[in-house]
Order: C-alpha cells, then structure tokens, then sequence
C-alpha cells in the first residue's frame, strides 16, 4: 500500500512495500549506517519468503528508510529500521514507525518488541517517544564491540 506522508522538509515521503528492485538501493543505505548490520541479497530474499514484512520510505524515486519486521501469531519483532544519515529529524522514521505499527494493528498483534545496542541513546530516545519502554536485557548479544542488547516493547491498541 503506498501512502504519503506531509511535506517532510522540501521533499514528499512516500512509505510503501519493499520492492526486489530496491535491493541495491536498501543495501548501500543500510552500508552507510554504523549502528546498522547490512543485511546481504539472500538475507532479502529470504525475508521476502517468510512472514516478514518490508516497508521502505521514498522521497523523489531514492530510497530514504527501511523497516523490517515479523508478525508471529499475536507479536511482532522490528528487525531493521534504518534512515538516511543526512535525512534524519524529518519525519521518516516515525513514519515508517507509524505504517508498521498500522500494519500490526490489521494483523491482530498485541505486543511489539525490539532489540536496541543500550550504548545507542539516540534510538533508545526515538523508541521511547514512540511508546517503546524497556522489558529485558539480552547479555553480550551485540558483536563488534560485543554489548548488551536492550528488549524494548510496546502494546499495540
């Protein structure tokens, strides 16, 4: 489903479904992002096989956001949300945030969680504002540097 959002700056952002042509573009997004793992063609194409769902955002046919996740029985796991370094603190994130958790919504899901570097204060914040409060903590889950992971979860109504 493609929808627009309100001007975001100088530019329209359109959030609508991944595409196998927007490959090469997620790629060098998700490349670009330090505090993002890249995920390889095959890790693509198997997210496009199974229960995961891929929403990107787009403004004037370039690839500005990604995100990821996966719908099982009444939860969903975000497993990717990514935006441009030089578009952040536009909108896109909390959009794509917004047609994810709508996408839930019409899913039946109940419960909403994440996995966050606790180091990274700017995603925690961002999640925070988005209704995510923490739940758990998974001990030395990130690599390179090796850190915790902090479970952040949030209610679908």
């Amino acid at each position: 489903m493609n929808s627009w959002s309100e001007h975001t700056g100088f530019l329209r952002t359109m959030i609508r479904l991944f595409d196998p042509s927007d490959l090469e573009s997620v790629q060098r997004l998700l490349s670009s992002i330090p505090e993002v793992v890249p995920w390889s063609a095959d890790d693509f194409l198997l997210a496009s096989q199974r229960n995961f769902c891929l929403r990107v955002a787009e403004e004037e046919e370039t690839v500005s956001g990604l995100v990821a996740f996966r719908i099982i029985g009444d939860e969903a796991e975000i497993l990717n949300l990514a935006v441009d370094s030089r578009q952040r603190r536009r909108g896109i994130g909390s959009r794509l945030m917004e047609e994810m958790i709508e996408a839930c919504k019409a899913a039946g899901v109940k419960t909403i969680f994440l996995e966050v570097r606790e180091s990274n204060c700017g995603a925690r914040n961002f999640y925070s504002g988005m209704g995510f409060t923490e739940a758990g903590r998974r001990g030395r889950y990130y690599r390179q540097p090796v850190e915790d992971a902090l479970v952040l979860t949030r209610r679908v109504e």
